[in-house]
């Protein structure tokens, strides 16, 4: 019953959030793929080398 009172207070379309709750978001979460494993590894990896890429060139070209 007061489930039905939130939605019609909140009605649809809001960008409130608060039409819902922890249950109803964490009811169904899609499975992980190793696919989005690979990406989030990778992401991670391009990071790092990327910063350690620029950290060398800022010491070369700047702070020298």
């Amino acid at each position: 019953m007061e489930r039905e009172k939130k939605q019609e207070t909140y009605g649809t379309g809001s960008l409130t959030g608060g039409g819902y709750e922890a249950e109803d978001i964490f009811e169904g979460p899609e499975p992980w793929v190793p696919a989005e494993t690979k990406l989030v590894v990778w992401s991670f990896v391009a990071a790092t080398i990327a910063l350690i890429v620029f950290g060398i060139l800022v010491n070369i070209y700047i702070l020298n």
